[in-house]
């Protein structure tokens, strides 16, 4: 059997994705706080390899036009790259949610029939 442990489930990219929009929505905001504040849905975000991963979905959310971009120079230290959500980024969001209310109700599924097998 192979080890699985320390594999996160159902957080690849389409997932970081969606949370990085609904974030934006929430608050447009630049890489840095979207790395901090993505840990409230436990996708820790540290090092310089993750960094340049999230910054590699922003510039792929950008290029598909689900979200806009510019710099902010006027806070003191180095410029920042601020992002926003798009009419375009707002509506993918909404067609997600019932995609994922569907996925919702297959693991709750899942855990019912796992559930049931536990109790052989």
């Amino acid at each position: 059997m192979r080890n699985m442990r320390g594999r996160r489930m159902g957080m690849g990219r389409s997932w970081i994705e969606l949370y990085l929009l609904l974030l934006i929505a929430e608050k447009p905001a630049h890489g840095y706080e979207l790395s901090s504040r993505i840990n409230d849905f436990e996708i820790p975000i540290f090092g310089v390899g993750q960094m340049g991963s999230l910054y590699r979905v922003l510039g792929s959310l950008e290029e598909m036009g689900l979200i806009t971009s510019e710099w902010d120079t006027e806070d003191a230290g180095p410029a920042k790259k601020n992002y926003k959500i798009t009419r375009a980024g707002l509506e993918y969001l909404k067609t997600a949610e019932v995609k994922i209310k569907r996925f919702r109700e297959n693991v709750d599924k899942f855990l019912d029939r796992l559930n049931n097998l536990n109790k052989i």
